[in-house]
């Protein structure tokens, strides 16, 4: 915890703190500009803040630069630093006497004390989770509406994640983040890849066309296959020039065999004609012509008949020859498909089918690469869909049960808060926004009251180390409400810094309790600081004002 600032610009040179609440009270007169808010700033500089240097650079530029010494213990064992306003990225690591050891940059610093405090949380950092919740004037996080902004332009998507972080559920969130971050990434390589002409840029309409075109190539590549494995009549067209001779040398044989076997048709034919008995017809040719010459037509048939038997013995002959001439074109024949069949094995295929597969196989493995880049594409953002809608799904649960916790707490307190049995606060938060009120009472007071609530629920449900409220919050809450937080807050093991004035306007016994608490007291006649420069602009402007009456 927090056990004393020292700096020999304060009035009161050093601030001892303790456990649990610490007030800083201002006067009964509610007297503004006495440093309430500036020591709430400078204790949350302390825990490693910038927005001192940043809010208040009105001190720097009256006091000059300065530093301040202070002191963390934790399990009895004291640690010592200083922290000055011209070198505030690192803190010096000091000895019991104040003396510089060595300096370390502000985020060591903050890592030492989420360390000691035991409050490491996966990629949530010391400041992150404590400023969040110092909330002093001047900084970004009063909203009263948005209990979980840090800054003002922070998106609520943001300051969700910083919840979920703060109570510990993040981590398996996480790993869905994580990987949709990497198929996000892979797509985006995809798309810039594309986009670069690395690899093609596939829409959908020419995806299917390349499925139908794919299709084709496949039954054409298939085909060839079975026309190189086999003889068929058709490989003529792809065969080599070998091949094709042997074919056409096959042709002119089948040609010379269909001429033979014609002869030898006829020739059969003509032997197997016999002679004709021409006298039945000579007989009626009588009858009807009594003076036609029979002996001349039968010497002419004696003739013929002389004629075919010295025929025949010549077409015994050509039958002979002309089958054993068939005979051997046939044996060319079946030697020829021999030779081509072994020509047309895949081992031996002719260059020109060898070339035609290669080509169809690379237009199909073209066309297939870039269908599978586009489905590759579609499978990431299928993947990322389903991951979103999975990480949503948990997501949604883990903040219900993180809500449900924070309302219960809520409602616990609202009760010591309000007694006469108002409606609690309700945190409810939906994807990457979330609303914070009270149903039917939108009054200011409430408001604070619930922004209030809201922390110290935080306090005693998560590791959050220490909450500083500044008074301007306290200021709009209803005097009985109010008391009843300051009750709340004397029971808290943790620091509870607070900055509050006008105790006379409290009960007895809230102001007593204050009083127990108090870490400062300051007032119109006890500063912060031991310098008021409003006082000496107040001067100024008077002298300025002096002068030039004079000169008139």
């Amino acid at each position: 915890m927090l056990l004393k600032i020292i700096c020999d610009k304060f009035v009161q040179k050093e601030i001892i703190f303790h456990n649990g609440l610490n007030a800083i009270v201002g006067d009964d007169n509610a007297s503004n500009s006495i440093g309430k808010s500036t020591i709430l700033m400078i204790i949350d500089f302390v825990f490693g803040g910038d927005d001192y240097i940043k809010k208040n650079h009105d001190a720097i530029d009256h006091l000059g630069q300065h530093e301040f010494k202070f002191l963390f213990e934790f399990s009895e064992e004291k640690f010592y630093f200083i922290r000055n306003t011209n070198e505030y990225k690192s803190v010096a690591v000091c000895n019991e006497t104040f003396e510089i050891q060595e300096s370390i940059k502000v985020g060591e610093f903050t890592s030492f004390l989420q360390e000691k405090y035991a409050c490491q949380l996966e990629d949530l950092s010391f400041r992150n989770m404590v400023g969040r919740y110092f909330r002093v004037y001047g900084k970004e996080n009063l909203n009263e509406r948005k209990p979980i902004q840090y800054f003002e332009k922070e998106k609520a998507a943001e300051s969700i994640i910083a919840l979920l972080k703060l109570f510990d559920k993040f981590r398996i969130i996480k790993v869905f983040e994580e990987q949709i971050k990497k198929l996000i990434d892979e797509r985006n390589f995809l798309v810039n890849a594309a986009k670069k002409e690395f690899i093609p840029r596939v829409t959908k309409t020419l995806f299917n066309k390349n499925e139908k075109k794919i299709e084709e190539l496949n039954q054409q590549l298939e085909s060839l296959k079975v026309d190189i494995v086999s003889v068929s009549a058709n490989i003529e067209a792809l065969i080599s020039k070998e091949v094709l001779s042997l074919r056409k040398e096959k042709s002119t044989l089948l040609i010379r065999e269909n001429v033979l076997r014609s002869r030898l048709i006829r020739t059969q034919t003509n032997l197997k004609n016999k002679n004709i008995n021409i006298q039945p017809e000579l007989e009626q040719l009588l009858n009807y012509f009594p003076n036609f010459n029979v002996e001349q037509i039968e010497r002419v048939d004696a003739f013929h008949a002389s004629l075919t038997k010295i025929l025949k013995e010549e077409l015994l002959g050509a039958e002979k020859e002309v089958k054993a001439q068939i005979l051997e074109i046939e044996e060319q024949i079946l030697s020829l498909d021999d030779t081509i069949n072994s020509k047309l094995t895949i081992k031996n295929a002719p260059k020109f089918a060898v070339d035609k597969i290669v080509e169809l196989a690379a237009q199909i493995k073209q066309l297939s690469d870039e269908n599978g880049y586009f489905t590759k594409k579609e499978n990431l953002d299928d993947s990322i869909k389903s991951a979103i809608e999975n990480m949503d799904a948990l997501k949604e649960k883990v903040l219900d049960e993180m809500c449900s916790q924070i309302n219960i707490k809520m409602y616990e307190l609202n009760k010591q808060i309000y007694i006469d049995g108002r409606r609690a606060p309700t945190l409810n938060i939906h994807g990457n926004k979330y609303t914070f009120n009270t149903y039917g009472d939108t009054g200011t007071g409430t408001a604070f009251a619930n922004l209030l609530t809201f922390d110290l629920s935080l306090l005693e449900l998560t590791c959050l180390p220490a909450i500083a409220h500044d008074l301007p919050l306290l200021k709009n809450i209803e005097n009985s409400a109010l008391e009843n937080i300051v009750d709340i807050y004397s029971r808290s093991k943790k620091q509870i810094f607070i900055a509050i004035d006008k105790l006379n306007s409290y009960s007895k016994n809230t102001a007593q309790l204050i009083e127990s608490y108090k870490v400062l007291q300051l007032s119109k006649d006890k500063l912060l600081f031991i310098k008021n420069w409003k006082q000496e602009n107040q001067k100024l402007n008077n002298q300025d004002l002096a002068d030039n009456t004079t000169k008139s």
